[in-house]
């Protein structure tokens, strides 16, 4: 599965629903599909100047049994 989400150099964007964010781990970051990405790329644009070496990233998740 491929999910996409804004880093900064601080950390991580958590998308609140007033528009606002907190830099997060990745654990919390907020996450979205390929179709999000218009999204994502306005978000970044608008918070550009405000967070350092802000980009989209791209995350790959593998889901496997794990036997412990």
């Amino acid at each position: 599965m491929i999910l996409y989400a804004l880093k900064a150099a601080e950390g991580y964007l958590k998308m609140a629903e007033n528009g606002g964010f907190t830099l997060v781990g990745i654990n919390k970051a907020s996450v979205y599909p390929e179709n999000g990405l218009d999204q994502l790329i306005a978000t970044k644009n608008e918070l550009g100047d405000e967070l350092t070496e802000l980009r989209i990233v791209k995350l790959t998740l593998e889901e496997t049994d794990f036997f412990a």
